[in-house]
């Protein structure tokens, strides 16, 4: 009993912010006396997990050492989640502390997380091909500074010879103070020389790397078995046809139609269940990216833009009707283009929807999703909505108050559904607009509340209106529920 109170004492990871040395109460726990030592000191599956924050620390590693090996001697020989994490990216200021540690017990590591400058986390992956026998999961956000140039994450012979990766989780995270530095280097994953063993893995996450509209499709076309996928996709303008020029005679050549391009194969993702795309890049929609695609078992798809992007609704309905997957949460961030209805009738079981400068007008949206008497409401399933815009409504000051009025008549209509009825009880609503809601607005918004509805109301700064990057929504979502 005593080891399973310390178990659970212990399941949470030290905060990183924490001063106290790493794994501080683990040792705590073995120090109170003598029963609770021998009680901490065998049970191993408590020391399996070795968390170390090592926040801006520059010295003292001698004893962090020592204090991991600690931890890989109390844990047995059961497998090890390792975690290292540190806030200094310039490589000179510390040891490579990740092959001290990870070399004498590579073959019992199972998840391997790492946060440390990009020298030390590629250093991982010059392993030979057969050390991480027992690695199912590895994360790593790489730590760069404006120095580090080319591509991240390259030539990973260790993680290739690892049979049992799952799991892929790649970052680059850019020191605080250092944007202009890093503002305009271009931070890409090349599939090509990665190195990766890509019919193995079930999750690949691209965070904070580019990776070309061609490059993300060669990587897809290889993890065919994947569940969950997150890539930031980036879209190049195409090259410009090089012309040459020449003294010589110009030869005549009977000009004739050009042959049609042939169409590429499609590429099927049959297991992916969610799928979250973030888009940058140039001024047009990534229609090449999708229609190559066909995803049957999809139930989560997010596609949001990082710069102004215009993706027609016949993108998404041409890939459900190629796909005939059935969503259940669809989010939509920094799109401008036209309705969303079509779409929306195709996938009558999205209960979960964000919309997010999306540029749509909301009195028709308001429309479309009200309950009618006796009609049939567009997604009878949804029980939670987050809409936050710029809104064509908000001026003249008529339009809007209308909108916002047509907006909490469509909400509590959804609330109160019938016992019985088809249509599903909206549960959660998020409305948010750049222009400042009056008193009036609000307690309109409030008797959705006071009918038990759960409703969050917020104003979209201006000079945050184009921060899709950074999810500033659902930041404010959280911050809201905590």
């Amino acid at each position: 009993m005593l080891a399973e109170m310390f178990m659970h004492a212990t399941a949470e990871d030290q905060d990183a912010s924490d001063l106290h040395i790493p794994m501080h109460f683990h040792f705590v726990l073995s120090q109170v006396c003598g029963l609770w030592r021998a009680v901490a000191l065998h049970t191993p599956s408590m020391w399996r997990r070795v968390v170390l924050h090592l926040q801006n620390r520059v010295t003292g590693f001698g004893s962090i050492t020592r204090l991991a090996r600690t931890c890989f001697e109390r844990s047995c020989e059961l497998p090890l989640e390792l975690v290292i994490t540190s806030s200094i990216s310039t490589a000179t200021s510390i040891p490579n502390l990740s092959m001290d540690l990870v070399l004498p017990v590579r073959h019992r590591i199972r998840h391997l997380e790492l946060r440390l400058p990009v020298v030390f986390t590629e250093s991982i992956f010059k392993l030979p091909r057969n050390s991480l026998k027992a690695l199912k999961s590895i994360s790593i956000s790489a730590l760069v500074s404006g120095g580090d140039i080319g591509s991240w994450f390259r030539s990973m012979s260790g993680l290739e010879g690892a049979p049992l990766l799952d799991t892929v989780k790649f970052s680059c995270v850019h020191p605080p103070g250092s944007l202009d530095q890093w503002r305009e280097t271009e931070f890409r994953f090349d599939p090509y020389v990665a190195g990766l063993p890509w019919a193995q893995l079930t999750g690949l996450a691209l965070k904070d790397l580019e990776i070309r509209c061609d490059d993300a499709l060669y990587a897809l076309e290889m993890a065919t078995s994947l569940v969950r996928c997150t890539v930031d996709l980036r879209i190049i303008p195409p090259l410009e046809p090089v012309v040459a020029f020449t003294n010589g005679p110009v030869a005549h050549t009977t000009t004739s139609d050009p042959e049609p391009p042939k169409p590429k194969k499609p590429i099927t993702l049959p297991a992916l269940l969610v799928f979250e795309v973030a888009v940058s890049g140039t001024d047009n929609a990534p229609a090449d990216f999708f229609d190559r695609l066909v995803l049957p078992s999809l139930v989560e798809l997010s596609i949001k833009y990082k710069d102004v992007q215009t993706l027609p609704c016949a993108t998404l309905t041409d890939l459900q009707k190629r796909s005939s997957f059935s969503l259940e949460r669809f989010v939509l961030a920094g799109r401008m283009g036209d309705s969303l209805v079509p779409f929306f009738q195709s996938n009558p079981h999205i209960c979960r929807l964000q919309l997010v400068f999306c540029a749509l007008e909301l009195m028709p949206l308001a429309a479309a999703f009200a309950r009618k008497d006796g009609g049939e409401a567009l997604l009878p399933c949804l029980r939670t909505l987050t809409l936050a815009d710029r809104w064509a409504e908000e001026t003249p000051p008529a339009t809007w108050a209308a909108a916002t009025k047509a907006v909490v008549e469509m909400a509590r209509s959804r609330w109160r559904v019938q016992a019985g009825s088809a249509d599903a009880r909206l549960e959660a609503f998020t409305f948010g607009s750049r222009a400042a809601l009056s008193a009036k607005k609000t307690a309109r918004i409030n008797r959705c509340r006071e009918d038990g509805m759960r409703v969050r109301t917020m104003t979209v700064l201006p000079q945050r209106a184009h921060l899709v990057r950074v999810d500033y929504i659902n930041m404010i979502l959280l911050l809201d529920e905590s």
